[in-house]
């Protein structure tokens, strides 16, 4: 039998305001919807839930067990461990899902109190989590998954000290621990989007929002226009709409032959899904060109898009302005501002278009406006939810744009990916695998470098600095166990370097931590080469930060002591040795201009012929 909260509360204990509309002692915490994305289903926590025995967890038996669950939840927002944040909302409501699964578990095998759980307790309980179905089908959850049910463990062990009949040992045992601390390191992130998803991806939404967006929305506007006519007969509206969709041509895109969809819509349905498609596609555009989190996407309003001049005003600059919610120190989150590449500002367009007619009803400015059918409990005019994005975006989305598989399989997509990939796309400063996108990312790395940028959202530089050090990382492997080296700093290298032609095993990796950790060596990276970069011998004059990016050229490069290139950078150089050829093939070519291609085509020569050197070598140390 249940008790009613203010039976439960003693004398001494005051009821604790959880937020707007609960207390501690109410069986249900509904905690406040501020940040966009969110509904107050998602934030809805019930201590009243059922258990395998048939009774709730607010029954009378229960309740010592129940204050220690909700201290522990509520502590891990008001007083975290030593320098860590407290939870948001959304933390503590999954931290609680996993609470009852555990609890749950300990009920059916006859435990009563967190004081029961011991390292033999802990082990049964993650072999029983590992062997739960996964979603989608999946016979098993995911290792992420399971690491958040071993973490919860721990957190009951560490925080002992604020919870009643706490755990006496780590139930996860030392091993598990340490191996916890190592997963946290080394994989406890989330992960990006490998490249031959992200290109095709983001391509697809680039597109999407161009000359199609402009047809899907002048269709929403003819049968707006063909509903709103005034009529009382149902069945002539109907018509009218059934004309309009039928008579819809959509455009032939630049480049192609034939028109971007070739199908009819299928009625107002057909209609909506296509609207809901560019939703999606405005979503990843900006969500991997400019890596803000989804809470920060979905608070956009309009008119977000601004101008700044650069620091020496020869240029203007775009930036969306918002919000930065997760490391904000109120609740209501702190201005931002990121740097918009062309697809961004198109894509905060479209946006505009799309929510003008829910703006207009319900005189919001937000750009993420939707509407629920009847008999939602829900607002019926509110902002996308966040969640839902991770569904559109691996089920509708990604067959619309047809997205290509990985290894196999489909890739899984989440809201955060484009944050992750962000960073690692600008990070990296050989973008010749990025195709048309290098366009772009490169445009914002120049504007981030620019005197006049400020940023704040010190995270995402953190993850970018990561990626600039991984790829340093790699490309210092490379050259030191490279057999083909060109340029005048690669026969420095391929003279001095004892690991050439071997395997990248742990010597290598332990002399690539000692460079990068006791020596200041800069290694610049680009699409055609490496720079070993020593600021007295450099050609593009650069500074103490690196080469010169305004002044460094393929040209300029090929003849400076600090470069070299190894196999991979091959078919730039090939490709550069055609371009030039061909042009001096042109009969009406100037005696100046075929100079240059012909100096072009004489340092393509010699980098490539280098490179074949280095695979002669190689070959003749076989034999």
């Amino acid at each position: 039998m249940s008790i009613p909260a203010h039976l439960s509360q003693s004398e001494d204990e005051v009821d604790i305001r959880i937020s707007a509309a609960s207390f501690w002692f109410d069986r249900i915490w509904q905690l406040d919807v501020i940040v966009p994305g969110t509904v107050s289903s998602d934030l809805r926590i019930d201590w009243g839930f059922i258990l395998p025995d048939s009774s709730r967890f607010t029954d009378a038996k229960w309740i010592r067990w129940c204050k220690a669950a909700k201290t522990f939840l509520w502590t891990l927002r008001t007083t975290p461990s030593h320098g860590r944040r407290g939870l948001r909302d959304a933390s503590l409501v999954r931290m609680y899902h996993k609470l009852r699964v555990l609890i749950c578990w300990m009920i059916t095998e006859g435990y009563d109190c967190f004081a029961d759980l011991d390292n033999m307790a802990g082990e049964r309980f993650l072999a029983f989590v590992a062997a739960r179905p996964g979603r989608n089908g999946r016979p098993f959850l995911a290792e992420t998954t399971v690491v958040r049910y071993a973490h919860l463990l721990d957190l009951l062990y560490i925080r002992r000290h604020v919870i009643p009949d706490a755990p006496g040992e780590n139930p996860l045992g030392h091993k598990r621990v340490q191996h916890l601390r190592r997963w946290h390191r080394n994989q406890g992130s989330s992960p990006y989007t490998p490249d031959t998803v992200a290109i095709p991806l983001v391509s697809a939404a680039i597109r999407l929002i161009g000359r199609p967006a402009d047809d899907v929305l002048a269709l929403r506007d003819r049968i707006d226009e063909a509903g709103g006519r005034d009529t009382h007969d149902q069945r002539v509206t109907e018509v009218r709409i059934y004309n309009e969709l039928s008579d819809f041509r959509f455009s032939v895109l630049e480049g192609e032959q034939r028109p971007w969809r070739a199908e009819a819509v299928a009625g107002v349905g057909g209609l909506q899904f296509l609207l809901t498609r560019l939703y999606d596609a405005c979503f990843v555009v900006i969500a991997y060109l400019i890596g803000a989190r989804v809470s920060e996407i979905l608070s956009l309003k309009t008119g977000c898009i601004l101008m700044h001049m650069s620091a020496d005003h020869s240029e203007e600059f775009a930036y969306l302005h918002g919000r930065i919610y997760k490391t904000a120190n109120g609740a209501e989150g702190e201005p931002h501002r990121w740097v918009a590449p062309e697809p961004v500002v198109r894509a905060v367009a479209v946006l505009e278009r799309l929510s003008a007619p829910l703006r207009h009803v319900s005189g919001r400015d937000d750009l993420w406006l939707t509407s629920n059918g009847p008999g939602d409990d829900e607002p019926s005019i509110h902002i996308h939810r966040a969640a839902g994005f991770n569904a559109r975006l691996n089920g509708s989305f990604a067959a619309f744009i047809n997205l290509p598989h990985y290894n196999g399989r489909p890739w899984h997509l989440t809201t955060h990916q484009g944050r992750k990939t962000f960073a690692r796309f600008v990070g990296r400063r050989d973008r010749t695998g990025l195709h048309a996108l290098a366009a772009h990312f490169g445009h914002v790395t120049r504007v981030m470098t620019d005197a006049s940028y400020v940023g704040s959202d010190f995270e995402l530089a953190e993850l970018i600095d990561e990626q600039i050090f991984e790829e340093t990382r790699d490309a210092l492997e490379e050259l030191l166990t490279a057999s083909r080296l060109a340029g005048k700093a690669g026969r420095t290298i391929a003279a001095g370097s004892r690991f050439r032609g071997r395997t990248r095993d742990g010597d290598v990796k332990e002399y690539v931590d000692f460079i990068l950790q006791e020596t200041d060596m800069r290694l610049g990276v680009c699409d055609w080469g490496y720079c070993v970069y020593r600021r007295e011998n450099a050609a593009c004059h650069g500074d103490e930060r690196g080469p010169n990016p305004v002044l460094r050229t393929q040209s300029l490069c090929a003849g400076c002591v600090n470069f070299t290139a190894v196999e991979k950078h091959r078919p730039v150089w090939a490709e550069r040795r055609r371009r030039s050829a061909e042009l001096l093939l042109h009969p009406a070519l100037d005696p100046e201009s075929r100079m240059l291609a012909v100096t072009r085509v004489e340092e393509c020569n010699r980098i490539l012929s280098q490179l074949d050197e280095g695979q002669d070598v190689q070959e003749s140390d076989r034999r």
